[in-house]
């Protein structure tokens, strides 16, 4: 089907006159001088290839060409009205809502205090969040699945604009009155006297302890291994073994009564940070909530 070029502002013409029955009044309601409507309705038959308009001496009228056309288009145009001005709230922060990706644990150990803060300016601003792991986090926002995105910062993307904000160090977790509760640390290799419980090998966080270990000559601990965090908390509060773990997973009412030591030799971390694609900008709003995060992370490195 052949596209026809045509302007959204003589379609307004056509309607306004219809609607005010003359070019004066059609004219006046558009803001517009006379011979403006005139030229627009004019542009609007030449596209069309027919008269639209009939004008006689005493009334202006539309042909039942242009009336049939305003039938089909009327609705359009008002849709169309509807759709920008709530594009503009949108922008403005009234309204509308926001795609971000985050990692589990920072979902429910960071969001809820600046989220609540973020409410108090945005009120009809509707959060649709992506919780999941990191690599789902990066691939959410390179497909445009999330504005931006809050994870873990691996090797520097030419598509992504990344801000680190907070280091999420690897700790050792167990039940109180585990025998680790009276230490301050932890050393890697002291892991090995103990059934430690892991996240598979196909986990973002196990690649990257492994290989760490792996260059430092050290061996893994690996007893268990589980596939999800949440299993590992409740094996752990179970008192089925100790578990490494990022720190920010202690922090749900999940690890409530855990107890966690700091590992060391080598220091392991998460290095947590916001990250957007470089070839967008953020709404008003998400660029609100993502200074908003950047601020409230940083405040617990």
């Amino acid at each position: 089907m052949a596209i026809t070029n045509y302007r959204v502002d003589d379609l307004r013409a056509l309607a306004a006159l219809h609607a005010a029955g003359s070019f004066v009044r059609a004219a006046e309601r558009l803001h517009i001088t006379q011979s403006a409507l005139s030229r627009r309705v004019s542009q609007l038959e030449a596209v069309v290839g027919g008269r639209l308009v009939q004008r006689t001496t005493r009334r202006v009228a539309l042909t039942s060409l242009g009336l049939n056309l305003i039938r089909k288009t009327a609705l359009l145009l008002n849709q169309l009205d509807d759709a920008v001005a709530e594009a503009g709230r949108s922008a403005r922060g009234e309204s509308g809502r926001i795609d971000v990706a985050c990692l589990t644990t920072v979902a429910y150990s960071m969001l809820p205090p600046v989220l609540d803060a973020f409410r108090k300016r945005y009120p009809n601003v509707r959060l649709h969040l992506r919780d999941d792991t990191g690599q789902r986090v990066a691939h959410a926002v390179l497909a445009r699945e999330a504005e931006f995105g809050i994870g873990v910062l691996g090797h520097p993307s030419t598509e992504l604009h990344a801000e680190y904000c907070v280091d999420d160090p690897y700790v050792i977790a167990f039940r109180a009155g585990h025998a680790l509760q009276r230490r301050k640390r932890v050393s890697w290799k002291e892991l090995q006297a103990w059934r430690v419980v892991a996240l598979r090998s196909t986990s973002a966080n196990r690649q990257q302890i492994d290989e760490t270990l792996a260059a430092e000559g050290i061996a893994s601990p690996w007893f268990d291994e589980v596939e999800h965090l949440s299993s590992m908390l409740g094996l752990l509060r179970g008192g089925v073994g100790i578990g490494v773990l990022p720190h920010l997973a202690l922090q749900s009412d999940a690890a409530v009564d855990l107890l966690s030591r700091p590992l060391h030799s080598p220091d392991i971390v998460r290095r947590i940070g916001l990250f957007r694609r470089r070839d967008t900008s953020l709404s008003q709003p998400a660029a609100t909530l993502w200074d908003m995060l950047r601020e409230h992370m940083a405040g617990h490195g």
